[in-house]
Parts: structure tokens; sequence; C-alpha cells
């Protein structure tokens, strides 16, 4: 019975140990995608690097100005990184949602595992949190300058954190 039980528990370690030098950590699983602007699952995406805001991370939600929150009191995201795939001033035409949402899972699982997000804020761990990539929608990636998007423009991927349980964060995860 014994012998049983080591083994079963020596059998689990040898997954768990294969599974991390695999490449498998727990807060890096494919991060969720929404699209931002007409056509998209959030009105407007006003939100910058760094940033914390109120409100829900889902379609038919809206980051406007008024979405904004001080990262030490509570909130509901926070962006983590940003970057835009194709500069804003390159005339080139909607590379597709596809070809965007792949981007962003790529971009946001670099920050998902790495020294840029502290390991517990506030009583929360990193492996409780969401990660969740903003792409540009068609019409905001061919009108970058327009409203409605970040003043770094609306062909920015951001890199988007939640609790995973919905509950709000209370302090700053990225490290600035």
């Amino acid at each position: 019975m014994v012998l049983a039980a080591g083994a079963v528990g020596l059998a689990v370690l040898l997954v768990l140990v294969g599974a991390l030098m695999g490449g498998w950590r727990p807060f890096t699983a494919a991060p969720d995608v929404l699209t931002f602007g007409p056509g998209g699952d959030l009105e407007q995406f006003v939100l910058f690097d760094g940033q914390c805001a109120r409100g829900e991370l889902a379609s038919g939600g809206d980051f406007g100005d008024a979405a904004d929150a001080q990262c030490g009191t509570p909130h509901d995201v926070e962006v983590v990184a940003s970057r835009a795939p194709i500069d804003e001033g390159r005339p080139v035409a909607y590379p597709g949602e596809a070809a965007l949402a792949d981007f962003g899972r790529a971009y946001c699982a670099l920050f998902a595992d790495s020294e840029l997000l502290v390991p517990t804020s506030g009583g929360v761990d990193r492996a409780d949190l969401r990660m969740t990539a903003v792409i540009p929608s068609e019409a905001a990636f061919d009108a970058p300058r327009t409203s409605g998007a970040s003043s770094s423009g609306a062909r920015q991927v951001s890199c988007v954190i939640s609790r995973a349980d919905g509950e709000p964060l209370t302090d700053r995860f990225s490290v600035i």
C-alpha cells in the first residue's frame, strides 16, 4: 500500500516536472483576445501601458477616459504592455483579425511569466490572473488616428491583466 502510494506520488511529480520542462507555466495559457473600435468587442480602448481602469473586460465593455482608476485603489484591469505591430504612419492593409490575434497572444504570453510582472501584489498571486490581448478592429486599424483608441494610436495591441475570479485588483502588477 505504501509502495503504491509512493509510485503514484512519483508519477505525479514526473508529470509536473516534465510539463514545466516542456514550457508549461500556470499563467501562460493562451491569452484571451478582444477587439476594440468600430465593429469591435470594446467600443473604446484609450488605456496606455501601466494604466489601471474600472470596467468589464468583455464584449460590450468600454474603456474610455471615464474608466481611468488609480492603481492603488480597487480596479478591474491593468495594461501591462502595449506595442503597435505595424507603425501608425505606414500605409498598409489590415492584416486580418486572426493575424493580429496571433500576434497579441504571442506578445502577451511573453509578459505573462516574465520579470516585468511581480509575482504577487495586493495579496493576489500572478497565477490568479487572466491575460487578455486587446487588438484593433479593422475599422480602428484602417483609421489609426481616430477617437476611441489610446493616445498611442489605434494599431496598438495591449496586454491587459484582470483577476480570473472577477474580483478587483488593489495594486499594480507591472514593474515600471
